[in-house]
């Protein structure tokens, strides 16, 4: 295609090229690391060519196509993916589409070349090979817009697309574990000993796994060494036995060469555990080797050395402690997004300068709870960049700014020693092999004598010891002091990124479930923990919020924080002192949800949890600096793929939060809209952050206008104040006993006062019955039957059996609310029982409230106000702890004149024995409705909220954490929106 302006698509491409090559040290020194427009590139087609072609020898080729119209970009992109390419015999399997701006045709080469430089912004798209003869594009629709700089710093994150990750990190995994089976059937029982106390684990199979990624990670750094440096011994030279077979001995020996250069942290322990093991069982450790070495050839083919973390992927799997001491491990997309957003250009210390690679002596990055360093990484990555985006980027600074950040910048802890070392390794890694001095890694103790709290020691000294010793000891220079303690200063560090463990003590768990501890330690360990929290994080929350406090401590005024937590640090009461803090002395807050979890079969931000999680960032204030009384709530409509979508994301993220004006607008990447932003104004109360984790905004808006007596449309033309003021569920009732005090299931202990057995079909008049629990099939009538009866113990104590039985009522609110399932939020009795682990007994005088508030709380007004505050740790369901029920906002019934009260009265008895349906599904659910109508006209709402109330539930019973993936719910909705759209 011609154009008739003086620039052509080559010449654009010649300037992009030369931009590019400017941009990245390492491509200006290599040779035909950036080409443009070279023929014979392609692997038996001289003739074909991409536009660009990066060929980084670390990592996979990567076609760039540039087009004038956007859709030949499309086209051309998707055509070079899957040829090879002739340099190395590795495929095309990324391709970005460049949309060139129409003003470059005007421009010549050389001053599109200087803008571009200058931050000149172009619009792309990514392609990628997704198996199956399958490609993808990111964005969906349209493209997104960035600066060399951001294409720069994406093309590492998407040359290998996730399947190539994912596919060598299970072969990896897959050696790694015949490895550590092939050395234990090969050993004895008391080899297997010897060999695990050198590895310091708890279990023998697991010390042998894990003693594999010890290994393995220093034969991925043996092999760099040897590529760097040459005078490394190369892997091949250490496999000198028959047929080539790998000799423990002369890893041993290579290993302790390279230790009289450097690299303590790395070959270190890896080197005593494989002494250890050969002199235990030479055959079983060289049949071990040469499985680790099948792995490093597959990393090595890949090209995944330097953008594969071996701690991050395998060590996860293998760690004893991980769901016992619920501390799960990040996942790389979500350590990208997550330094992206925390490590801002705007975040550097006013005495540090990007342009300066010894920055780090002024800023400092911290994880005090680090695992084996994902989080570290990518900000460390980030800050490089930042470094590099600054024009000052030199070889030599490159290597200033790995030393400088190893030895003074970057701080990790770890109550795993084989974790923390990984750390270590995993970021010397990105230093293109570069030396470094001792770093301020280390492995932070959990137990013993002093009930050590591992890095939670922090809140009550800079300085704490690094239990490495001789096995790890984090020094890489022999002729340095060896540092033996790790100094983290209060109000020392520029940004913290952190995922602690979410571990809290209750129904009988510790806190300290860790491997290795005794019932003694443990609860030592409770008192501890306790008393170094007190008045700083409520530790009914669990660790993770000691953790934030924690990083209050040692965060400096202008610091930034990054956050992943469990999405219920948004709306449990127990959070609520946490919330405080971030309210009164952080500004520019975001909190950031993303549709996940077991339900909805979706991979969740962290390893293995389960649950629906969070992410947090916020600056702390400087004293004296103003206010900002809002929490950007940001809520992501799929979860994070893969660490180049994620740092797409990052950027569109932050542009949306920049916004001002609205209470509401969308987060859009190219043509989609990606998710919501929700402006929360905030009081310093700590209430819960109603938007969070809503696709809908509105509904959250519409809630918390509703309990501020504003009933409105969805659009907010038109707004009427409702005729009943709202208060606390506890103004209006008296609320309980918890089920502790009203007893225990049947063969088990408690201090209740009954012992509760299920209650026979038709036993009307049994004494002492409740309703203990929800049975979701039996109970979809606002009336329901008790569920059990109490028998008191035959211990002879008082159980204070009459004071129970006094606290009878006939009205019950759901804590454990499944809305997947179950059709009622409260729920009736024909005569007082007592209530349970699943329903909390409300008690007033006037029987016609009791059936006003069953008619409310089964609205979708009542579910809708229930949902915003409550508890959403897992879609489909809202778990509420008597305390937070106590705190509910509900309508003061009792404020009604008296023909509402009649009327409701009236319309619960007509309602109260037709069945409903399960709440996910009250969009289609013609009782529903009936009760809606009811609950309109009890609170006297205008005629035009007919309308509106139908579309409140569509929108609510869209919601991921409310239909959790049910079958039914989603089909229906699919049914609904069908007949909208026909209508």
């Amino acid at each position: 295609m011609t154009y008739s302006g003086s620039t052509t698509e080559p010449s654009f491409n010649e300037a992009l090229g030369a931009a590019l090559r400017h941009s990245v040290v390492g491509w200006r020194e290599v040779p035909n690391a950036v080409r443009v427009e070279q023929t014979r590139t392609i692997a038996g087609a001289p003739g074909k060519h991409p536009d660009i072609l990066i060929a980084d020898p670390n990592a996979y080729p990567v076609a760039i196509e540039a087009s004038f119209d956007g859709r030949d970009a499309d086209r051309d992109a998707i055509r070079r993916l899957g040829l090879e390419i002739t340099a190395g015999g590795l495929s095309i399997l990324t391709a970005i589409a460049v949309r060139i701006p129409g003003s470059c045709r005007e421009w010549s080469r050389s001053q599109i070349e200087r803008k571009l430089r200058q931050g000149f912004e172009l619009a792309y798209a990514v392609h990628q090979c997704a198996g199956d003869d399958r490609t993808r594009r990111w964005p969906e629709s349209g493209f997104v817009v960035g600066g060399v700089d951001d294409l720069v710093d994406l093309l590492p994150l998407v040359a290998s697309p996730r399947e190539i990750v994912e596919e060598t990190a299970a072969y990896v995994a897959q050696q790694v574990q015949w490895a550590a089976d092939r050395l234990h059937m090969t050993s004895n029982p008391y080899q297997r000993e010897r060999i695990v106390a050198a590895m310091r684990q708890s279990t023998v199979l697991r010390g042998f796994s894990t003693t594999m990624v010890l290994w393995l990670n220093a034969l991925l750094t043996q092999d760099r060494l040897n590529e760097r440096y040459g005078h490394i011994p190369s892997l091949a030279e250490c496999c000198t036995g028959s047929d080539r077979r790998p000799l423990p001995t002369d890893f041993v020996d290579a290993w302790q060469e390279i230790l009289t250069e450097n690299w303590h942290s790395i070959f270190e322990p890896a080197k005593e555990v494989m002494a250890e093991s050969r002199a235990a069982n030479v055959r079983g450790t060289s049949l071990a080797l040469r499985c680790l070495l099948k792995a490093v050839e597959k990393i090595r083919t890949h090209r995944l050395g330097a953008h594969i973390n071996v701690g991050a992927e395998l060590f996860p799997k293998l760690s004893d402690d991980r769901k016992t001491a619920a501390a799960y491990y990040t996942q790389p997309p979500a350590a990208e997004f997550l330094a992206a957003m925390t490590v801002t250009k705007e975040s550097l210390p006013a005495e540090a300068s990007w342009t300066d690679p010894d920055l780090w002596d002024d800023a400092r990055l911290a994880d005090l709870a680090c695992g084996t360093g994902t989080l570290l990484r990518a900000g460390y990555r980030r800050i490089a960049a930042l470094h590099r985006r600054s024009g000052s980027a030199t070889t030599d600074s490159m290597v200033r700014l790995h030393r400088s950040a190893m030895e003074k910048g970057i701080y990790g802890a770890d109550i795993s020693p084989i974790a923390a070392h990984l750390t270590a390794s995993s970021l010397a890694a990105l230093g293109d092999s570069n030396p470094y001095g001792a770093t301020h890694v280390g492995w932070v103790g959990v137990g013993g004598e002093p009930a050590r709290t591992g890095a939670l020691e922090y809140f009550m000294a800079d300085e704490m010891d690094d239990l490495f010793g001789t096995a790890g000891d984090k020094s890489t220079g022999v002729e340095e002091e060896r540092r033996s303690s790790v100094y983290v200063g209060d109000e020392s560090l520029a940004w913290v990124l952190m995922n602690p463990p979410y571990s809290r003590t209750r129904g009988g768990q510790s806190a300290f479930d860790v491997a290795g501890l005794s019932d003694a330690e443990r609860k030592a360990c409770q008192q501890r923990w306790q008393a170094l929290t007190k008045g700083k994080a409520n530790n009914q929350a669990g660790m993770a919020a000691s953790f934030l406090a924690l990083a209050d401590q040692k965060l400096r005024p202008g610091g930034r924080l990054g956050f992943v937590l469990p999405l219920t640090a948004a709306f449990a009461h127990s959070w609520t002192m946490t919330r405080q803090l971030l309210e009164t002395k952080y500004s520019d807050v975001v909190a950031f949800a993303f549709p996940a979890g077991q339900a909805l079969g979706r991979a969740a931000v962290s390893a293995d949890t389960g649950m629906e999680e969070m992410m947090l960032v916020a600056t702390k204030r400087a004293p004296g600096s103003g206010q900002e009384a809002v929490v950007r709530c940001v809520t992501l409509y799929e979860p994070l793929r893969d660490a180049g979508q994620a740092h797409e994301i990052a950027r569109s993220v932050v542009r949306a939060v920049r916004k001002t004006g609205a209470d509401h607008f969308p987060v859009r990447s190219g043509d989609d809209e990606i998710g919501t932003v929700a402006v929360f104004r905030v009081d310093g109360s700590g209430r819960p952050w109603t938007p969070l984790g809503a696709l809908s905004p509105i509904l959250s808006t519409f809630s918390n206008d509703l309990v501020r007596n504003r009933f409105g449309d969805l659009v907010g033309l038109e707004t009427v104040a409702t005729s009943v003021a709202f208060g606390r569920m506890e103004d209006l009732f008296e609320v309980g006993p918890t089920h502790h005090l009203i007893g225990y299931p049947i063969g088990g202990t408690g201090p209740g006062a009954f012992e509760m057995h299920p209650l026979p079909t038709g036993a009307s008049f049994v004494r002492d019955r409740a309703l203990w629990i929800a049975e979701s099939k039996e109970q979809r009538r606002m009336e329901v039957r008790p569920t059990h009866k109490g028998v008191v113990p035959m211990v002879l104590v008082d159980r204070d059996q009459d004071r129970m039985r006094r606290r009878a009522a006939t009205l019950f609110y759901a804590r454990n609310m499944r809305w997947t399932s179950q059709a009622l939020l409260a729920a009736t009795t024909e005569d007082p029982v007592m209530g349970g682990r699943s329903w909390t007994a409300l008690a007033h005088d006037d029987r016609r409230v009791l059936k006003a508030f069953a008619l409310w709380a089964n609205s979708t007004l009542g579910s809708l106000v229930h949902w915003s505050i409550g508890q959403r740790t897992q879609a489909g369901r809202s778990t509420t702890q008597v305390r937070a029920l106590r705190q509910i906002p509900v309508p003061l019934l009792d404020r009604l004149d008296e023909t509402a009260l009649d009327g409701a009265a009236q319309a619960f008895e007509h309602l109260k024995t037709k069945t409903l349906r399960p709440m996910c599904q009250a969009h289609a659910d013609p009782v529903r409705q009936e009760i809606d109508r009811a609950v309109m006209r009890m609170i006297a709402l205008p005629e035009w909220a007919d309308d509106v109330v139908p579309q409140l539930r569509r929108l609510w019973c869209a919601e991921p954490s409310v239909h959790g993936n049910n079958r039914e719910a989603v089909a229906l909705l699919g049914t609904a929106e069908a007949m909208t759209n026909s209508g």
